[in-house]
């Protein structure tokens, strides 16, 4: 057995130096495929194409290496009651990957009711049914003896698969495909697919705008290399007896990892005092090309998305919480790879137990709370959840609410939510008064109830909402006399109480001011732009108001259709900010226009990424 390293890459990839070989098997020894590296499917079920053969373990008939090739067998012998065997080889847990070059030298069968094929499932997938075609496939090569020598690349997700009639693909003649060895090869970016036959492209899949639908390839895949005999494609003109055996040569396969990605560093200090400025510091390069963005992390949350490709950069923010986080900073560059450092501990106060705010400062009451950036603290501080691990498969694995990928958009939601459990949240009311709120939920049942506490208090008595909407809504609660809040930082606890809710996120809208208000020196209303334009995930769009008053903001497209509406509600008077969520958008150029005591109008650009 032998594994290459660097010095023996093939001379076609020896120029490029953003590859470097990781993993392969060469065939230089003989005997069974190489069992640290290979793996076998058993069975004669059809594989879901209606298919001929029965695929074997462990059986040289089949599979068998000859100090040359791996040479995978396809064979007339009634075997498990099928008429034919053949093997089918994984890599699965031996070799899986995200993203690299993966490149196969080999040699096909022929004859009809062959179907060979090298190709990817992914090893694990949080997406959609949790199945095909939801979690994607990868097809690198394929080839049905029925059309000789024509090659096949395809790709299947939960919008392009064959049970729709869209699958996306491309295909090739290679004239001598079963005479001679060919080498059949996909790059696979975070971007795009490119499939090549002896080093020429034929076919590329972008992901553009897709999500997990279009383009579940964002996690590790592995490699399948088997001879199927009939079925849906292969038999499509029936299988000829007279052509066994059939073999397919395998002279080598080879993975590279691409390693021209950018480089990121991150300097925090390791510890501050309650309510101090924390002043975060980094470096972001790309060897091959310019950085896009650095998004800096607490844990899983974004705390900063940092645009315009400078090479140094600098992130406060002022009155830092106590408690316990661990901050990261991820780079992304124009080919869409993703460097991340290593997680960073910064300590504020003295004690960790404590509720305290997961993006390091209280949410402020009036922008949108993201439901799964509740606090951190632990079970019994910063939730109560009946079972004690997160079965959602989102972020924050290691605490024990269900966070799950949302369908609402993009982001995440917490769900399997149940009666008495609880989760909090530290917020920061600028301003007492009484107030309305919108959730965004979903739920399977036909009534959910919930209540919310500020500091231990109950403010909104269970508040019941019949549910008649599949999938998410905004629900708006509406109590008779509204939530009144008073200012100041606090403790928000969101209890349920039936109807298992998904919960997207929370958004309060000030009714009206308690108190008498004095009305500063102002400038006039107005607009005063947004940061960062053109934006990919969120932008901040920042107004002043002159008067205290009922202040709109909305958000249109170029048809002049409202898409959105940020604000709605009354303003006292001074600079406000406020967020535009990407979720929902598709990219393109938008207006937001501010109307109040004056009307402002501004443009924004949406690029998603």
């Amino acid at each position: 057995m032998c594994l290459l390293i660097g010095a023996l890459l093939a001379p076609d990839l020896l120029a490029q130096s953003s590859w470097e070989l990781i993993w392969n098997d060469e065939f230089d020894y003989t005997g069974l495929p190489d069992d640290t590296r290979w793996s076998y499917d058993v069975g004669g079920h059809g594989w879901g194409n209606s298919e001929s053969q029965f695929y074997t373990e462990d059986r040289e008939e089949n599979a068998r290496v000859d100090g040359d090739h791996l040479i995978i067998e396809a064979r007339k012998e009634n075997w498990s009651g099928r008429s034919y065997t053949s093997t089918r080889l994984v890599s699965k847990h031996k070799g899986d990957w995200t993203y690299g070059r993966i490149e196969v030298r080999a040699q096909l069968p022929s004859g009809r009711g062959t179907w060979p094929a090298i190709w990817m499932l992914p090893t694990d997938s949080p997406y959609g049914n949790g199945g095909w075609p939801d979690t994607g496939e990868i097809d690198i090569m394929e080839h049905v003896g029925h059309n000789q020598d024509q090659i096949h690349a395809t790709i299947h997700t939960d919008a392009y698969n064959h049970m729709l009639g869209t699958q996306r693909g491309g295909e090739k003649h290679v004239p001598g495909a079963s005479n001679a060895l060919h080498v059949y090869a996909v790059e696979w970016s975070p971007l795009k697919m490119v499939f090549s036959i002896d080093g020429v492209d034929f076919w590329t899949y972008s992901k553009g705008l897709s999500n997990w639908r279009g383009w579940p390839f964002d996690q590790d895949f592995h490699l399948i290399m088997n001879i199927a005999i009939g079925g849906a494609w292969g038999g499509a003109q029936g299988i000829d007896d007279s052509i066994f055996p059939q073999q397919m040569l395998i002279d080598y396969v080879r993975v590279y990892r691409y390693i021209d990605v950018p480089q990121v560093t991150l300097a925090v200090p390791s510890t501050l005092e309650s309510g101090e400025t924390a002043t975060i510091t980094g470096t972001s390069i790309d060897p091959d090309g310019r950085i896009l963005r650095v998004n800096l992390y607490q844990d899983d949350g974004l705390l900063e998305t940092i645009t315009g490709g400078a090479s140094e950069w600098t992130w406060s923010v002022s009155n830092v919480f106590a408690g316990c986080y661990k901050l990261r900073a991820e780079a992304t560059d124009d080919g869409g790879w993703v460097t991340s450092t290593d997680v960073q501990s910064l300590t504020v106060g003295n004690a960790c137990t404590d509720n305290a705010p997961y993006l390091m400062i209280p949410h402020p009451i009036q922008e949108r709370i993201e439901a799964e950036y509740f606090d951190l603290g632990g079970p019994g501080v910063a939730y109560r959840d009946i079972s004690p691990t997160n079965d959602g498969g989102g972020i924050r694995l290691d605490e024990g609410v269900d966070v799950f990928p949302t369908t609402d958009g993009v982001g995440y939601h917490i769900g399997n939510t149940a009666r008495r459990e609880w989760v909090t949240y530290t917020v920061h009311v600028d301003q007492g008064g009484i107030y309305d709120l919108q959730v965004r939920l979903a739920s399977q049942a036909n009534l959910v109830s919930f209540s919310l506490e500020f500091d231990g208090i109950d403010k909104t008595g269970i508040f019941e909402h019949q549910n008649h909407v599949d999938g998410f809504q905004t629900v708006r609660v509406i109590t008779e006399n509204g939530i009144t809040l008073d200012e100041g930082t606090q403790i928000m606890k969101l209890q349920f109480h039936g109807g298992v809710p998904s919960v997207n996120w929370m958004q309060f809208r000030l009714r009206s001011p308690t108190g008498s208000e004095e009305t500063p020196e102002n400038e006039k209303t107005d607009l005063l732009g947004n940061y960062p334009n053109p934006f990919t995930d969120s932008t901040v769009i920042s107004y002043q108001v002159e008067h205290p008053g009922h202040i709109v903001l909305e958000v249109f497209n170029t048809l002049g259709q409202r898409v959105r509406t940020l604000a709605d509600h009354y303003h006292p008077a001074g600079k406000h900010t406020t967020i535009l969520h990407a979720d929902g958008l598709s990219t393109g150029t938008y207006f937001y226009r501010l109307t109040g005591d004056a009307t402002a109008k501004r443009a924004l650009q949406y690029l998603r990424q």
